[in-house]
């Protein structure tokens, strides 16, 4: 079978596409025919040079988010062959065949195709634990930074799911009005006076302003950046979020996803044989929504 390998840190032209050995399926396994994968910033950065996201051994396959085809279960699994399924697989989705736990995997609804299936898991269930970490309370309200992101933009989504009240934070003008027409909710650019919110879910990096976090406040970052010292003072409390698999959150999403009150945005589709055109891509317009790549 072929895999994207990534044999060095480097850009785009540090992976490519490799025969490998198919997996061999073990108890508990489903083996998965990856239909599609996308591109999101932490693989990025485990290709980057210099960064917390090292990679262990090299050659490595990257991604998290798989949609695919059972091929193989076992024979009292809930899975069948045929399934079309769903999972959240941190590293190693990069390949046409996967072997994932039972315990992990979803079946995708027929309302959602793989394009869209494969778009979702990672940036939405972050999305969904970090909001849920913050623990907002009835009348506090939360500012979301990076909004245009695909995270930030799950994390609005949730909000007003939830009747938070919400507003983000962006880079310029035209991103800002992009996301006012996408979300309909008070969208502030960078440079612009920003009021105090009691909570704030950053996904920008933004974690030197003590102005937008009231005192007291509560902060949760996915940014690798160390929060600042001022503003940990501030904060009753500021902590970084790492995503972790769950069958039951990923239910929860793909559940608003068929009910419309989720939505994806796709910028672009590759094969995996462009590779390379994918990562350039995707470094360049993540903001623009998702990079899928199928196999």
């Amino acid at each position: 079978m072929k895999a994207i390998q990534v044999t060095n840190y480097g850009g785009p032209e540090a992976a490519s596409v490799q025969s490998v050995d198919t997996p061999i399926k073990n108890k508990g396994d489903v083996l998965v025919s990856v239909i599609a994968s996308s591109v999101n910033p932490v693989d990025i950065k485990h290709m980057t040079p210099g960064t917390v996201q090292e990679i262990d051994q090299f050659p490595m396959v990257l991604g998290w988010d798989i949609a695919g085809i059972v091929i193989e279960a076992d024979k009292d699994s809930a899975f069948q062959i045929g399934d079309r399924v769903l999972a959240l697989h941190p590293q190693g989705s990069w390949q046409q065949v996967v072997p994932v736990k039972e315990d992990k995997l979803l079946k995708l609804p027929e309302d959602i195709d793989f394009i869209h299936g494969a778009s979702i898991p990672l940036g939405a269930v972050t999305a969904l634990q970090a909001l849920r970490k913050l623990k907002i309370k009835q009348g506090e309200t939360l500012l979301v930074t990076g909004a245009l992101g695909s995270v930030g933009g799950y994390a609005i989504e949730l909000a007003k799911q939830a009747k938070i009240s919400v507003a983000g934070l962006v880079r310029n003008k035209e991103q800002k009005k992009i996301c006012e027409d996408l979300f309909d909710v008070t969208m502030y650019v960078s440079d612009e006076s920003v009021p105090a919110f009691n909570t704030v879910f950053d996904t920008a990096g933004i974690l030197d302003r003590t102005e937008i976090l009231q005192s007291q406040g509560r902060l949760i970052t996915v940014s690798d950046d160390k929060v600042s010292h001022n503003v940990e003072e501030q904060a009753l409390w500021a902590e970084h979020n790492f995503v972790r698999t769950s069958q039951e959150d990923l239910q929860t999403i793909i559940t608003l996803f068929s009910k419309g009150k989720l939505h994806s945005r796709i910028e672009a589709v590759y094969s995996m044989n462009e590779i390379q055109e994918a990562l350039k891509h995707a470094s360049q317009s993540g903001n623009n929504g998702k990079t899928i790549i199928v196999f």
